[in-house]
């Protein structure tokens, strides 16, 4: 009996799954994926679940990677499934993608000429990518698809990159009534200076955008007293066109000598040529499936900016309203996903006549 894709995904948004706790639904994945045709499903060191339709040797180059990630960030929702949609956390970002990917991997698996591997990774929601970063290590795609929600109709060619910049404002320590170089005063200035250089206004896709996500310090125990030292966090956010190094030096060349700037994550952004193999063969199977084809570049980033960077073509797709993503609100068509699972096994289909 064939298993179900919806009872399939209804059952990973049901099960809990923030970064560092995908367990259960590497699981999931592992034991759904052992019922299609493939010649080997696992779960490695990393704590991705993996499968492949050829018998799989480290350093192998499996032809396509259908792969999306089993994390969600920490904030519960609960788990509802009614009148044609799937609610809960992950249902959107990207428990659907992942659910379509590796269905329409597994039910190409022992039709297709192509190599496939498909996996659930680890960790995307985290600084680390884990689980990505770990599969490179023993196999080298030549082309990828990663799931991201982008509607039924669209193909991401592009992600923005990022930069996580943290700094610190250094002052000295003492009472509100004396005048004395004051950390938080600094800080507004040095982040006007970066304000006037990548305004707020300006959010096309080839425009860095930066925003102020975290911010601490002095007390609310003592609010007659200047604190000695003020920690912040930019979250910068870097089109392909422009390099990370020099969005860096500038963060640093306008800092005050009071500003200490340290860059912790540096993850470029990438873009993929439309009218690479991947892009023509899902706008083939989008049309066939009576959709309007549509390419779609992204403010975020994903574990595709890190395939690309490893010299993999990729695109990302999958069902789902991105804007949903990380809110109280994710749901997803039932409809949409099984449309999703269609449009990629034409893909798929349309990738091994073209290797034939």
């Amino acid at each position: 009996m064939k298993p179900d894709a919806v009872d399939f995904l209804a059952s990973l948004v049901a099960t809990p799954s923030p970064s560092g706790k995908e367990q259960k639904v590497a699981k999931l994945c592992e034991q759904y994926l052992k019922q299609f045709s493939f010649e080997r499903a696992w779960i490695d060191a990393a704590g991705n679940a993996v499968a492949t339709n050829y018998a799989h040797k480290k350093g192998d180059s499996p032809d396509l990677l259908l792969f999306g990630h089993m994390d969600t960030i920490a904030e519960p929702l609960p788990f509802r499934r009614d009148d044609g949609r799937i609610y809960g956390r992950g249902a959107v970002d990207a428990k659907s993608p992942l659910a379509a990917l590796l269905t329409a991997g597994a039910e190409c698996a022992g039709s297709t000429p192509l190599r496939i591997m498909v996996a659930g990774v680890t960790e995307e929601e985290a600084p680390t990518s884990k689980g990505i970063r770990h599969l490179l290590t023993y196999a080298k795609p030549k082309m990828a698809i990663n799931g991201e929600p982008s509607n039924t109709n669209g193909i991401t060619i592009a992600y923005k990159g990022r930069l996580v910049v943290e700094c610190r404002t250094h002052g000295k320590s003492s009472h509100a009534g004396m005048a004395s170089e004051n950390p938080i005063e600094r800080t507004i200035e040095y982040y006007q200076r970066l304000r006037a250089t990548y305004p707020a206004h300006k959010n096309n896709f080839d425009s860095v955008i930066m925003n102020l996500t975290q911010i601490a310090g002095g007390s609310r125990e003592a609010l007659n007293v200047v604190p000695a030292a003020l920690d912040f966090v930019i979250d910068v956010r870097v089109p392909p066109s422009i390099k990370n190094s020099d969005v860096t030096r500038t963060f640093r060349s306008l800092a005050p000598s009071s500003v200490s700037v340290k860059v912790h994550e540096s993850l470029p952004g990438v873009e993929t040529d439309p009218n690479h193999a991947l892009c023509r063969a899902m706008v083939s199977s989008m049309r066939e499936c009576a959709l309007s084809p549509r390419y779609v570049k992204k403010s975020g980033s994903a574990d595709m900016n890190i395939t690309i960077h490893a010299g993999i073509p990729t695109i990302a797709y999958g069902p789902g309203d991105s804007s949903l993503d990380h809110t109280p609100n994710e749901v997803i068509d039932i409809a949409d996903y099984k449309k999703a699972i269609a449009v990629l096994k034409g893909a798929v289909k349309g990738l091994g006549k073209a290797k034939d």
